[in-house]
């Protein structure tokens, strides 16, 4: 392992060491939090991208010869091909524990008829995006 990955390794390792998990967010909240989100944008994320890269020292303008910044323009390819790749390829996996979810049902007739079932109250489903 040459002296770059050892140093990149402590430097993961110390940052994985420091991450607490986010406590989680009330079922009611979530699901109000859901409804007014607009989804992913490679046009949001290359906006939010170009105006940060000032902080860091990047210019973001024309070049000083008057050719086009080929920074901003790879920060809107790569945006584009990173919202593709999410909303194309990421499988979402989700286990509901036993008990999370309240439903409340009617039967109808003797020997047969229908069921009908709504849920009664919010449950917590774990997700894993792959």
């Amino acid at each position: 392992m040459s002296w770059i990955e050892t140093i990149s390794q402590g430097i993961k390792s110390a940052f994985n060491m420091t991450r607490v998990p986010a406590p989680p967010i009330p079922p009611i909240l979530l699901l109000c939090e859901i409804m007014n989100r607009p989804g992913l944008s490679a046009m949001s994320l290359t906006t939010a991208v170009i105006s940060r890269l000032p902080e860091i020292g990047i210019e973001t303008g024309v070049n000083p010869d008057g050719s086009a910044n080929m920074v901003t323009q790879f920060v809107k390819v790569f945006s584009e091909e990173l919202v593709k790749e999410i909303k194309n390829n990421a499988v979402v996996n989700c286990a509901m524990p036993p008990g999370a979810l309240n439903i409340a049902g009617t039967a109808v007739g003797v020997g047969g008829g229908a069921v009908t079932a709504s849920n009664t109250g919010f449950g917590e489903i774990m997700g894993l995006v792959r």
